[in-house]
């Protein structure tokens, strides 16, 4: 014997269902129950396919739209402006009362001129049904009987709105029923002009506008309450297929679809037959005067002032605030950008790099067909010999030379003629040609960067990634460009060094500015049996030098002896806190003093900073806050970069004596062309070259800015020319650069600077010792005070040969630190320390360039 259910939603249901039974078949009229019975089935299984409970919840967000995010900067008066909008879709939101009426005394609708077109095309009985038009329906089946295609649709605005804002565009019978389920509850929940709003700031209109304000903009570069009534008309004619019907795609749909807007116009009686013919044939001047590629977009419409700085904040927002809410949400982003900084860096930079570009001319191979001409013949017989993969270029050659004098000379050609033709085959065939385009100029183009950030708040001002943000050229080299600091890591180097010897002082292997060290060639055998010398590089050498004549002239040799007398193990910390290379590390050899790892220009210009803020870490922020819709703030990037953060990685010491050392470069070193621009305030740098010339670098700082310039090309084994170094064509820019971007901007000095436990001796210039009787050139020279040499100058016997009189220098003043004058120490001898086995080097400096 079967047992009955024990669940109770089985008890209840077989109850529920033994009751209905006996309700339809105890009554006489049986057959009339059981009919309404199987519709009353019928619709709910409807309604469970169509509605759901959380539909109700989301009515609320029907008048939210998705808004652009804005981008600001800090403009001359400090105050923000707009420099990138951000978005997938073009959107500018239009209020309906914003739109005023018409006045026509004729006309049976006063409504704007926008409103009377959509009307007139969508659903003119918009204001008369409840969301869904059953007259429309029964007619559009007819028509589309007849025709024997859907040529007539049957959705009313709020249907539409409804799939809009809440589904897919699949064509299904359930989709058509869920939206009609939808468009009952925006009846029932809005107004009839709140629905008719959401609709014509929702609808797309082609060339990634939504809605009627941005597709006026777009299309006629005017506000919606603006346009005429032409230009209505092309608005509404793009409601059922954008690109077939765009005036800039296919003029001549579009004329056809704008005439049946005007026809629709007269027969609703919104406008007489004389009125339609006369604002037609005004129309028609838009159309003669159309002169814009179909390729054109809302996207290329935004406001993008910086591209690079757009795409390096949007980048670092998507991983922050997600994709959504940077593109949809309306949100204003507050940066830390300078406008004035980043007009004269792209200013400073895309003139030197297209100089640059042609004198190097280095070009890209052209000759693909060398090896089919050489080769091509017998290749079967070498790939059978040699397992090769097959040959690459299978096409002919006559093709090759067809593409290449097509994309160069005939492309642009046949786009401009397809305007007048409107065909949609080769529209979409010049799209795709164009999107898929490769063959560029064949002058190999001279790429850069340009990053500058305050050293006091690490607020990034200015950031330049190459040569021009374009869809071939993405690649922002400020932070994605890994290449070789060559000599312009020297004074992070020095700056370990003194700052070690400070806190160890140590009489026989202190370094300090007046330390001497012998500029003389070194050769080293390797374990290998390999041989390093690493060499100057004008291959010349000076003899003994002081430690601030070396960094003057850039001396490779000296920083390889600098690093064999303080020991890379006692500063390996020091150089990590002053980069900061998170994931990465300094190769554990002697290279590392001639900047043989590789370095991005922000890592480098961050190091450069924390010496510019007296050996503290700088923590470089481009966005302070972001800002929601309601004015709340969404995420602030000033909290996670507070002074807390900020470690004390060398002394302010050490730190006052590296910039010291570097204003003699600026002065009258290898950086002595940043001065070229008439930059005139206090300013410390350093040049950098790498082997070959592959690399140029200049980085530098003033009390107020840090900035480095790199120069070379994407590819790293090019090299941009015999002579091209850091000093002849990044210090002018860099100084061009500074010298505009401050112009403005009042002079400071260091405001760690003051206080320090610095002690000042005069030396000997010949031997950097305490001066003697017999020496004759002495210069006040500043020493971290546990360093002050001791020891007094004997090296003057018949060694040297002194003039009668005592002779001392008196070299003219170079900008200081602070208010108080420091004397530079400068010799042309040393002593020459210890030498120590250690591994090979690939590069050469900077030093006696011909400028």
């Amino acid at each position: 014997m079967k047992q009955e259910a024990i669940g109770i939603f089985e008890k209840l249901f077989i109850v529920w269902f033994r009751n209905l039974c006996s309700w339809i078949w105890e009554h006489p009229n049986g057959l009339k129950r059981t009919a309404l019975a199987v519709i009353a089935f019928l619709f709910l299984n409807i309604f469970l396919l169509t509605a759901s409970v959380k539909d109700f919840f989301r009515l609320k967000n029907a008048l939210n739209y998705d808004i652009p995010s804005i981008l600001y900067a800090i403009g001359e008066d400090g105050k923000y402006e707009p420099i990138a909008e951000y978005y997938k879709f073009s959107r500018i939101p239009v209020l309906l009362s914003a739109l005023p009426e018409e006045n026509n005394p004729n006309a049976k609708d006063h409504k704007n001129k926008v409103i009377q077109c959509f009307l007139s095309t969508e659903d003119n009985q918009f204001y008369s049904h409840s969301g869904i038009d059953l007259k429309g329906i029964a007619r559009a089946f007819v028509v589309n009987i007849l025709a024997g295609r859907v040529k007539e649709g049957a959705s009313t605005i709020t249907q539409q709105v409804a799939r809009l804002k809440y589904l897919s565009t699949e064509r299904s019978i359930g989709r058509k029923a869920r939206e009609a389920w939808l468009a009952g509850l925006l009846e029932l929940a809005f107004t009839k002009d709140q629905i008719l709003e959401v609709y014509l700031n929702e609808i797309p209109l082609g060339h990634g506008t939504i809605g009627v304000g941005a597709a006026s903009r777009f299309y006629f570069r005017k506000e919606i309450q603006e346009v005429t009534w032409g230009e209505a008309a092309i608005l509404a004619s793009l409601t059922t297929r954008p690109t077939q019907f765009s005036p800039l795609t296919n003029p001549i749909s579009s004329i056809g679809k704008v005439r049946v807007v005007f026809r629709k116009l007269v027969e609703n009686g919104r406008l007489t037959v004389e009125e339609a013919e006369k604002e037609y044939a005004h129309l028609m001047e838009y159309y003669q005067n159309l002169n814009r590629s179909p390729n054109d977009s809302a996207f290329s419409d935004r406001i993008n002032r910086f591209p690079y700085v757009t795409e390096y904040i949007r980048k670092n927002l998507i991983r922050n605030i997600g994709k959504d809410k940077l593109y949809n949400g309306g949100l204003k982003i507050y940066s830390t950008i300078q406008i004035r900084h980043q007009e004269e860096a792209e200013k400073a930079l895309k003139i030197a790099l297209q100089q640059q570009t042609l004198e190097s001319n280095q070009r890209a191979f052209r000759n693909i067909d060398a090896f089919d001409d050489q080769f091509g013949s017998s290749y079967a017989i070498i790939s059978d010999l040699f397992d090769l993969p097959d040959f690459k270029f299978h096409i002919s050659r006559s093709e090759r030379t067809f593409q290449s004098s097509y994309q160069e000379e005939l492309r642009d050609v046949f786009s401009s003629l397809n305007l007048l033709v409107g065909d949609d085959v080769i529209a979409d065939f010049i799209d795709k040609n164009y999107s898929n385009q490769t063959t560029q100029d064949h002058l190999l183009p001279v790429e850069g960067s340009l990053i500058a950030m305050r050293p006091n708040t690490g607020y990034i001002t200015a950031i330049v990634g190459g040569s021009g943000f374009r869809s071939d050229n993405q690649q922002i080299r400020s932070f994605q460009a890994f290449r070789q600091p060559g000599s312009s890591f020297k004074p992070i180097l020095y700056a370990a060094a003194l700052d070690y010897s400070g806190k160890n002082p140590d009489p026989e292997k202190n370094v300090t500015p007046a330390t001497l060290f012998a500029d003389s060639p070194l050769q080293y055998l390797m374990d290998d049996g390999d041989e390093w010398a690493p060499e100057n590089y004008s291959s010349e050498y000076s003899g003994f030098v002081l430690l601030r004549k070396a960094l003057e002239q850039s001396k490779n040799s000296v920083a390889v002896r600098v690093l064999e007398q303080i020991g890379l193990s006692h500063i390996m910390d020091t150089l990590r806190g002053l980069l900061q290379l998170n994931g990465r590390d300094i190769p554990y050899n002697f290279s590392v003093s001639l900047g043989s790892f590789e370095l991005t220009p922000y890592e480098l210009t961050r190091a450069y900073a924390a010496l510019a803020s007296g050996g503290k870490t700088v923590n470089p922020l481009s966005v302070l806050y972001v800002e929601s819709q309601d004015g709340s703030i969404l995420k602030d990037f000033r909290t996670e970069f507070s002074e807390s953060d900020r470690k004390q990685v060398i002394s302010p010491e050490a730190a006052f004596l590296i910039t010291d050392m570097m204003a003699d470069v600026i002065q009258s070193g290898t950086g002595k062309s940043a001065l070229a621009y008439g930059l005139n305030r206090k300013a410390y740098g350093k040049t950098g070259t790498t082997n070959n010339f592959r690399d140029a670098w200049f980085v530098g700082y003033t009390p107020e800015l840090v900035a480095s310039v790199w120069i070379g090309y994407d590819v790293g084994t090019i090299s941009l020319g015999r002579g091209v170094t850091g000093g002849r064509v990044s210090a002018p820019i860099w100084g061009r650069f500074m010298a505009r971007s401050l112009d403005r901007e009042p002079r400071a000095d260091f405001p760690w600077a003051k206080d320090l436990n610095l002690s000042k001796r005069s030396i000997c210039l010949m031997s950097g010792k305490l001066p003697g009787p017999q020496c004759r050139e002495i210069q006040e020279e500043s020493f971290i005070t546990s360093t002050v040499p001791k020891e007094i100058c004997n090296e003057h016997g018949g060694q040297w040969n002194l003039p009668d009189e005592p002779k001392r220098t008196n070299p003219e003043p170079k900008p200081k630190l602070d208010q108080n004058p420091i004397q530079k120490a400068k010799t042309d001898t040393q002593l020459e320390p210890k030498k120590k086995k250690k591994k090979k080097s690939v590069f050469s400096g900077d030093e006696d360039i011909d400028y």
